[in-house]
């Protein structure tokens, strides 16, 4: 069941930051019961309140989740992710890593862990509509992460996730590189080119995603796929 605090929670976790009008407008209820709600998240230190300076008139607050309402709202269930990845880690031969620098170890790893994760799919997807395979691996990275979600666009469809682990853990300058295992997941998973796009401005952090409907191709099998690799 939704609630009026999931929605605000989400809102805040999508948008990065909003006012009570904001709020009140995109959940469409009235501004003194968004601030009822607003009362009882910031008491339970969900959220935060950031007072923004204006001319004149009433103090403007704009709300924000704290570090706990990421972690109680959005907790990210990784522990299959990590499990993965010690294994990649171990599956490594340590030739394959002579003259590779820490960044290209990090890469070489996740990429493999893209490949075996999305390998579990893959034949489960055979003869999807694409629509279907966007919906489908928009729901393993929320069951994954805590919070992704897909929307469609004049040219195809639109994947973002707000709680990626990795993107969390690197914290890397360059986002393309922080969001390329997702890259590589979800291009296996959709049988087709992904493109890492930045996230609109005002949004909170995510990992955006677009794939476009007219390079869309049958998905092949991993068996099939590993074959011609």
């Amino acid at each position: 069941m939704i609630t009026t605090k999931s929605e605000i929670l989400a809102l805040l976790k999508r948008n990065g930051g909003h006012s009570v009008a904001e709020l009140a407008t995109d959940i469409d209820l009235a501004p003194i019961t968004i601030r009822q709600h607003l009362t009882h998240l910031q008491r339970d230190g969900l959220v935060l309140a950031e007072q923004q300076s204006q001319a004149s008139g009433r103090p403007h607050y704009i709300f924000r989740l704290s570090a706990k309402g990421h972690a109680a709202a959005f907790p990210a269930r990784s522990d299959r992710l990590v499990e993965l990845l010690l294994r990649e880690i171990g599956l490594l031969d340590g030739r394959e890593l002579v003259g590779r620098a820490p960044q290209e170890k990090t890469k070489l790893v996740l990429e493999r862990l893209a490949h075996r994760l999305a390998d579990e799919y893959v034949p489960l997807l055979e003869g999807w509509p694409l629509q279907e395979r966007v919906v489908f691996v928009t729901e393993v990275m929320h069951a994954d992460g805590g919070f992704a979600e897909w929307e469609r666009t004049a040219s195809g469809y639109e994947i973002r996730d707000f709680n990626c682990l990795f993107h969390r853990l690197l914290q890397a300058e360059d986002e393309e590189e922080v969001c390329q295992w997702h890259r590589t997941f979800l291009g296996r998973m959709l049988g087709m080119e992904v493109q890492v796009s930045p996230c609109p401005d005002g949004a909170g952090q995510c990992c955006r995603y677009l794939v476009e409907e007219q390079s869309a191709a049958p998905i092949e099998s991993a068996q099939a796929v590993d074959a011609q690799s």
